[in-house]
């Protein structure tokens, strides 16, 4: 019996690009908290120096995670799209940011939770719309005019 791949560009197909883009970011996030956790308390480094540094780690991966697992994205643009992708990045941390003060204000919820409201609204309309342009779902073969 042989079974084949859903098309990416139909229903079945988004549904695992969105099933593998969340767990990447799940793996991100490990990574993040967990180099947090080794250059604070194995290390001993100040929290205020080990988060960025965390941070880029969380942030690489889910680079990388998202256009080569998540979008299976073969073209070797690396440099433009890792631009594009902190773009969409740097949009989503201050759609984050406001929508997070705007809900700790209007709802009783309870902070964490309203936190998470939050990311997941972000990561659906802003952050999953535009990794999806950036990595142009199932481009498997490089761009025109870039073949050998």
């Amino acid at each position: 019996m042989v079974t084949t791949m859903p098309d990416k560009a139909s229903l079945p197909g988004k549904l695992l690009t969105l099933v593998k883009s969340a767990a990447v970011g799940g793996l991100a996030t490990f990574v993040d908290l967990g180099a947090l956790s080794l250059l604070v308390y194995v290390t001993g480094l100040s929290p205020r120096i080990a988060s960025p540094i965390a941070l880029a780690l969380g942030v690489a991966l889910q680079f990388v995670g998202n256009k080569v697992f998540a979008w299976q994205d073969r073209r070797r643009d690396w440099g433009r799209q890792a631009a594009l992708f902190l773009s969409v990045e740097a949009l989503g941390f201050v759609a984050n940011l406001a929508l997070f003060d705007l809900a700790l204000r209007a709802s009783p919820l309870p902070m964490l939770v309203t936190r998470m409201l939050c990311q997941s609204a972000v990561y659906f309309a802003i952050c999953l719309p535009g990794w999806s342009l950036i990595f142009k779902a199932g481009a498997t073969s490089e761009p025109e005019g870039l073949h050998s």
